[in-house]
């Protein structure tokens, strides 16, 4: 019987062991992402701040033709910008 609890023992914690190395690698597995989506939303805030910068620099007595580019540009560069943090799924690091 001693050597069945032994086994038993033995199991249970080569089980643990395995839990602990999957749950480690989904856990660097979840930083790893985190760290991807934090760099988009850096670049987000990038691109837009380049939008507002450029938009706010634009002389009041440029061309029609001008103005409309500009926006056509800015819509452009800020969908750009949101598809950067579209994904809202919040990866979960496990215990």
């Amino acid at each position: 019987m001693t050597i069945d609890m032994n086994q038993t023992a033995a199991a249970e914690h080569a089980a643990q062991q395995a839990l602990g190395a999957a749950a480690k690698a989904e856990n660097l597995k979840v930083l790893a992402e985190l760290a991807a989506t934090a760099d988009r939303h850096q670049q987000a805030a990038h691109i837009r701040g380049i939008v507002a910068t450029t938009m706010a620099h634009l002389a009041a007595d440029v061309t029609a033709a001008t103005r409309e580019s500009a926006a056509q540009w800015q819509t452009w560069a800020l969908g750009l910008s949101d598809e950067l943090v579209l994904d809202t799924s919040a990866p979960v690091l496990h215990p």
